[in-house]
């Protein structure tokens, strides 16, 4: 049971997961791209009497069931994410519930990301509950860094309350400009299936809208970084933001102009995952309260 009972297991089973729901995003991106949104034509069976593609199934069915099959391996990650945390103690020996509350979270994630990725394809891939069902997934993925801080100890850093109001605004902006990303992948041409409604709104609205926020995103980051020059670990951490934020601007706006190829398209999911993983860890490493600091 040395698996589970660890210190260094906890750490691991929680870095799993994060790496988990990564990879679910980036999968999920290229069902999108590849038009295999719809390979399975219904859920939870992939076929009407089938859970498994048919044999004559094309290369869009296998697509989208590999892409279900990682919820099974999500599942175990999630199971024994939580099992570590419940064996977990500290170094009073008292059981760590702050631990087990969010591998709890990020355990129930997983069949609710399932149905919401099970409704996108009733619906006929509807732009709104696929959104939604990327969002689950972003969600996911701050738990999961919010885990492994606490199964680190990860401590919170000393810096005045400008930066961490920053840290916090550097969140709130990113996280906005994932939404509004999903609205502008909404409205544009990759829409996971031919046949798939769009969201009706303008691609070039949205993308100008989406954009202002990762702009307003930049400028918090900036303000950052000049004020914790002096703070190691919270200009590493937005360092690190700053390197994807960049990638993922130039990615988003050579789409633009490309009028979205699925390659990039794929690149910028994968992209969205990182920058979520990035930030969140920026944002817990500074959080408002218990500043050592208040200058």
């Amino acid at each position: 049971m040395d698996v589970l009972k660890s210190p260094v297991a906890m750490q691991r089973w929680a870095v799993a997961s994060l790496l988990g729901n990564i990879t679910l995003i980036i999968t999920g991106g290229l069902v999108r791209v590849t038009g295999s949104g719809l390979g399975c034509s219904t859920w939870p069976q992939c076929e009407p009497g089938s859970y498994v593609p048919h044999p004559e199934a094309g290369a869009h069915a296998i697509v989208e069931f590999g892409n279900r099959m990682l919820t099974f391996v999500l599942i175990v990650l999630a199971v024994g994410t939580f099992l570590a945390a419940w064996y977990a103690r500290d170094a009073a020996g008292q059981p760590r519930r702050d631990l087990r509350r969010l591998a709890f979270v990020a355990a129930i994630g997983v069949p609710i990301q399932a149905v919401i990725g099970g409704f996108s394809v009733l619906s006929n891939l509807n732009p709104w509950v696929v959104s939604l069902h990327l969002l689950a997934s972003v969600a996911m993925v701050v738990v999961c860094v919010a885990l492994i801080h606490r199964a680190c100890a990860v401590g919170p850093a000393a810096a005045p309350r400008r930066v961490a109001w920053l840290a916090q605004a550097v969140f709130g902006l990113g996280m906005v400009a994932v939404v509004l990303g999903t609205v502008v992948t909404g409205s544009g041409p990759n829409s996971g299936d031919g046949g798939a409604e769009r969201s009706g709104l303008s691609p070039e609205l949205t993308a100008r809208v989406h954009s202002i926020s990762v702009w307003l995103t930049l400028l918090a980051l900036a303000g950052l970084l000049i004020l914790a020059h002096r703070i190691p670990a919270v200009w590493r951490a937005g360092v690190v933001v700053a390197v994807i934020s960049v990638a993922q601007g130039a990615i988003g706006y050579i789409q633009y102009f490309l009028g979205n190829p699925p390659a990039l398209v794929a690149f910028h999911m994968a992209g969205t995952a990182l920058f979520t993983a990035a930030v969140a860890h920026l944002w817990l490493l500074t959080p408002i309260a218990g500043r050592t600091s208040t200058a």
